[in-house]
Parts: structure tokens; C-alpha cells; sequence
């Protein structure tokens, strides 16, 4: 089964604490000969994992980092602590990779130890290290630069990756190989992704505002409706006698007739108003409806592209 250990979001530190690094590591390297053996391991052991928390700048490992990994080993070995020892062995066999580091200028015992563990890491087999990217991106594995794909000995590796974007920022992951020819694969996810650009909403023209209330331009042109009738029968009776509502004749009498009706100014000032007023109303009102028809269609095409 392919192990991928869960997933550390770091940020790399500053150029200027990697040099201090580089400096610590060489300075615990130079006090190696402490004959406080214990006090000389802790600060090695110490400075190469502040080294390790850097990702590399190079394709190949210095010879100083190298030299340091094995001078680590040969410490353990001289406090008799086997374990450690091969456990900083192996982590050396991983991080060089392709690389010799200097065992034989430490002694016989290194030397052995180095050859004895590099034959079981390379008998256990290899797996498959596959780097995912939205696009170019740097890679560094066991503090060297390295392909999106690498083949490598079986156990744990320290693993960066950065975008090619500027703005970029590294993530870190522990990587367990544990199955020989198995493919752990890392998928690369910027911790900095672009904020979202928001896209204002179109503007919304206000409703349009009506000449007249609806009522009152409907009730204005009922009005001039009711007038004109009312003028239209005036004019109508005009001239007829109001008993029989028929024009005299000739034979007509003043009693069989009444009175006759004169409305002709009457009805025809109530047809002028009533005119006036249901073509001024019936006017307003269709310019209104039409107007408020528009704005809600135009309400209703915006909400619609709002939706979709």
C-alpha cells in the first residue's frame, strides 16, 4: 500500500536564515572533536535538521552537507548508538542519491556501514514520487532540486514544491515510500491562489414614475366618456318640445308642446369637455402603462441574468 503521510502547510523561512543554517551547520561540524561526544551529537543532529527545513537551491547536495550527514554517523558510532546510526546512514543513502558522500576519509567502520546499508535500501526496491502542477513549478526533494517524477529508495522524504507564479508560496510534505514499485503521487495546490475579481451587478434603472396616479387617469377618462354622452343627449333634444321630446311642427300647440329645449350651448360645451378630457386621460394612461411596462421588463431581464 502506498503511504502519504498527511499533508504540512509551511511557508519556507527567509534567505537570511538559511545562510544562519549553513553557518550553524558548519560550526557544529568544526566542534565535531568536543571531547563532550554527547554534547557534539546534539548540536550536529541539531544543526542538520534546521538545515533540512530549507528547500534546496541546487541539483546536487554540497560537499559540506555530505560531509557533515557523515560525520554525524561516525559520532553515533563512537557513542555506540547503532540505531541512530544507521537510521542517519540511511537518511544520508536517500538524500545523496547518485551522490558519494565521504565515507572512506571517517574510517573503516563508516565505510562499511555506508556499503552495508546502501546494498539493503537498494535489495528493499523503489517507488515512484509523482509531482502534480497547474503548470511549471520547482520541486525540492531531501534539500535538492529534483524532477516532477523521481524513482527513489524506499522510506521517508522531505518535499517542496512551489509554483512558477511570483507570488508563489512553497508547501511542505513527508513522504513515506513503503511499496516497492509503488507511485505516491502529490498533487501541487497554491497556498496563495488570486483573489476573486468580483463582477459588479449591472445597474438597475429606477422605476418609472407615472404623470397621474393609475386611478385617477382612468376615472378622468371615464369622465369625458359620461360627458360626452351626457352632451350628445343634449344636443339631441335641442330644439324638441320637452311633452313629446319630438320637434314641433307646424301644428303644434304651445300646450300640447311645453317647453322647448335650447341646449345646444350646453351640449356641445359638455362634448368639448368630455373630449378634451378622455383624450388628455386616455393619453397619460396609455404613456404611463407603456412606460411601466417597459421598466419591468427591463427589471425582469436583469433579475433573469442575475439567475443565470
Amino acid at each position: 500500500m502506498n503511504v502519504l503521510l498527511p499533508v504540512v502547510l509551511l511557508f519556507a523561512p527567509p534567505q537570511q536564515d538559511r545562510e544562519q543554517a549553513r553557518a550553524e551547520l558548519q560550526a557544529a561540524v568544526d566542534n565535531s572533536t568536543d571531547p563532550d561526544r554527547q554534547a557534539a551529537v546534539a548540536a550536529l543532529a541539531a544543526a542538520i535538521e534546521l538545515h533540512t527545513r530549507f528547500p534546496g537551491d541546487t541539483e546536487a547536495i554540497p560537499e559540506s552537507v555530505l560531509e557533515a550527514r557523515v560525520v554525524l554517523v561516525r559520532l553515533y558510532l563512537a557513542i555506540e548508538d547503532a540505531s541512530a546510526a544507521q537510521e542517519a546512514m540511511d537518511d544520508l543513502i536517500r538524500t545523496a542519491r547518485g551522490q558519494t558522500p565521504p565515507v572512506r576519509t571517517y574510517g573503516l567502520e563508516v565505510t562499511e556501514l555506508y556499503e552495508a546499508r546502501k546494498r539493503a535500501l537498494e535489495a528493499a526496491g523503489t517507488a515512484t514520487l509523482e509531482i502534480v502542477c497547474e503548470g511549471a513549478c520547482a520541486i525540492s526533494i531531501n534539500e535538492r532540486q529534483s524532477a516532477p517524477g523521481a524513482n527513489l529508495l524506499l522510506g521517508t522524504y522531505r518535499v517542496w514544491v512551489k509554483g512558477a507564479k511570483p507570488d508563489a508560496g512553497w508547501t511542505f510534505h513527508e513522504v513515506e515510500l513503503v511499496e516497492p514499485d509503488g507511485v505516491v503521487t502529490i498533487t501541487y495546490e497554491d497556498p496563495n491562489p488570486p483573489a476573486a475579481v468580483a463582477v459588479p451587478a449591472p445597474p438597475v434603472e429606477a422605476a418609472a414614475k407615472r404623470m397621474l396616479p393609475r386611478a385617477v387617469e382612468i376615472a378622468g377618462a371615464a369622465t369625458g366618456v359620461g360627458l360626452l354622452v351626457v352632451g350628445a343627449v343634449l344636443l339631441s333634444l335641442d330644439g324638441k318640445c320637452s311633452k313629446t321630446k319630438t320637434a314641433p311642427t307646424a301644428e303644434t300647440t304651445v300646450e300640447a308642446c311645453g317647453d322647448t329645449y335650447e341646449s345646444t350651448v350646453g351640449g356641445v360645451s359638455l362634448l368639448g369637455v368630455g373630449g378634451g378630457l378622455l383624450v388628455v386621460s386616455g393619453v397619460m394612461l396609455t404613456i404611463d402603462e407603456v412606460q411601466v411596462g417597459r421598466a419591468k421588463g427591463r427589471q425582469v431581464t436583469v433579475a433573469a441574468s442575475f439567475r443565470f
